[in-house]
């Protein structure tokens, strides 16, 4: 699983993610000076990216989606025949859905959920997955992408948050 630890940097609301995930295939890229040491994610709603960065170097827009007209943009699109089948993720995931007769569980603009009370979990197959599980997941195969197409295991993870999360106080 993914575990989300506070940060302590000073300027905003910020997550560390940390992960058991390995790269373990070599890069068929052009290596760059330095790698990745850390990544930061905009988890949109209906699109997400991830950038790379070192100490030394800013790396160029991390290819998350071969099927996508730019592979640079992952849609926020999850797809699931069943949960332990493991989920699809991006244009993939639409596709999926498409060529699995528009049977199975298609989740488009997760994080729209996020504010909600009533949004808890949601049914895969025959079984209910918390809302945070999924977006964990998504997460975690954008992580698992990038540390594979750098070929390093990026432990270091910085996200936002939207400056208005939600209309009712209570839950910004």
């Amino acid at each position: 699983g993914i575990d989300f630890k506070a940060s302590q940097r000073p300027a905003g609301p910020y997550v560390e993610i940390d992960s058991s995930y390995t790269a373990t295939e070599s890069a068929t890229f052009p290596v760059p000076m330095t790698t990745p040491t850390i990544f930061a994610i905009d988890f949109g709603t209906s699109n997400s990216l991830l950038a790379a960065a070192s100490s030394e170097e800013t790396f160029p827009p991390v290819p998350l989606d071969d099927e996508a007209s730019d592979a640079t943009v992952l849609r926020t699109a999850l797809f699931f025949t069943r949960l332990s089948a493991g989920g699809t993720f991006g244009a993939a995931a639409i596709r999926a859905f498409v060529e699995n007769g528009f049977r199975g569980r298609l989740i488009r603009s997760i994080k729209r959920h996020l504010p909600s009370r009533s949004f808890t979990k949601t049914r895969v197959g025959d079984q209910f997955v918390a809302l945070e599980d999924l977006i964990g997941a998504f997460l975690k195969a954008m992580r698992e992408r990038a540390c594979k197409h750098f070929g390093v295991d990026v432990r270091r993870v910085v996200m936002g948050r939207p400056a208005l999360f939600s209309s009712d106080p209570e839950c910004d």
